[in-house]
């Protein structure tokens, strides 16, 4: 009986299978090829990209920057406190010619926030043109002098000044004029850590003084006479001098009714 023709093909087991790599100089270098035309390819992309933003930066420059429209003309700077616009100028060292897009406003905040009578600033543009400053300022009541220290009082190089709350910070060149009358609070005696530029007055006795000088600027308006220097003179008892020539002794506490007495 003959065979049964099929159609079905025998494929050889996995081990009598042959691999075969063909390797030719031609064939490598047609990959070569390719892949220097793929490399090709994304540095053409890239330098496209490169030039685009190198465009749109310098167009932006020229528009912003470069742009006389934009030039700063004026400081618009409000000031609970002495410092004026001039004062703000020669503090940041403002180019009068440049660009308001130039100018870095973050830059600009610290230089004055690392000032510690300032407590507070907000910075905006406002075009064309203008800048506007806020700035809230400590107010100082009276000078602090410490002669082992080397702090001299009414010395704008050396001295210390003193707001309500006793913060102590250094006197800026715009509030010379007006902190050159104000009372002189001394002491002697300190410990490490009691006077610190920015912080609090630790020293209880010293704190107690500012409440006197306190008390006095606001008890002594409309008087003839003020108290222009108040010294501590040991831990229970302070001494102040009158404008009038007069010395008086206060306690610690109770100053208003030591002052009206006074009166």
């Amino acid at each position: 009986m003959p065979r049964r023709r099929t159609s079905r093909v025998k494929r050889p087991s996995p081990e009598r299978r042959l691999h075969l790599s063909v390797s030719s100089p031609r064939i490598v270098c047609w990959g070569f090829l390719r892949c220097l035309k793929r490399s090709l390819k994304v540095a053409l992309i890239a330098a496209l990209l490169a030039g685009a933003l190198w465009g749109v930066q310098t167009g932006m420059r020229e528009f912003f920057i470069e742009n006389e429209e934009f030039q700063l003309r004026n400081v618009d700077l409000e000031s609970n406190g002495e410092m004026t616009a001039g004062d703000f100028i020669r503090l940041c060292k403002l180019d009068p010619e440049a660009s308001i897009f130039a100018l870095r406003l973050r830059d600009l905040r610290q230089i004055l926030l690392e000032r510690p009578g300032i407590e507070s600033v907000e910075l905006s543009r406002r075009l064309p043109g203008t800048l506007r400053v806020k700035v809230i300022e400590r107010e100082p009541i009276a000078w602090l002098e410490c002669r082992p220290l080397g702090i001299v009082g009414r010395n704008p190089a050396t001295g210390i000044l003193l707001d309500q709350s006793g913060v102590c910070y250094p006197c800026d060149f715009w509030v010379e004029e007006k902190a050159a009358p104000l009372p002189v609070l001394l002491v002697s005696e300190v410990e490490e850590g009691d006077i610190t530029l920015g912080k609090e007055l630790r020293h209880h006795e010293s704190r107690r003084a500012l409440e006197l000088i306190r008390c006095a600027r606001e008890k002594l308006r409309g008087v003839e006479w003020s108290l222009p220097v108040v010294a501590v003179s040991n831990d229970y008892s302070l001494e102040a001098a009158t404008s009038s020539g007069l010395l008086a002794t206060f306690g610690m506490y109770d100053h208003e009714e030591q002052l009206d007495d006074l009166i």
